[in-house]
């Protein structure tokens, strides 16, 4: 079993519970993925990093960046100790679905987009 970093994710969850979209996600939906371990937690002093592995019916399997928090440098350093997780794991992508400017901040560490989303508001 992996156990948690509680106390790293605690130093950041009021930061993560900003980006969240309570009409989507509560903090509290986090809170009970970091503790039941189906998410995995990457800490710094500067950032803080959070995927899951989202597998596809047809196997192919993917590291998903759910969500960050902390300083861009921080989180860029981090970005690659989740990618080797997810390779370890067997997966055989990286992805991450965000604000378009993740697109242009992961650029140089060869992020490209690959679809966009489009809502409306109803």
């Amino acid at each position: 079993m992996i156990f948690p970093d509680w106390a790293g994710y605690l130093r950041f969850r009021d930061d993560f519970e900003e980006v969240m979209d309570p009409r989507f996600y509560t903090i509290g939906w986090l809170d009970q993925r970091v503790l039941d371990g189906s998410v995995r937690l990457w800490c710094s002093d500067e950032a803080a990093i959070i995927a899951e592995i989202k597998v596809y019916p047809a196997g192919g399997m993917v590291v998903h960046g759910l969500i960050a928090a902390g300083e861009l440098d921080g989180i860029r350093t981090l970005i690659p100790l989740a990618e080797e997780w997810g390779r370890s794991e067997g997966c055989v992508e990286a992805g991450i679905e965000s604000r378009e400017g993740w697109s242009r901040a992961l650029r140089q560490d060869g992020y490209a987009v690959h679809q966009i989303a489009l809502r409306k508001e109803l």
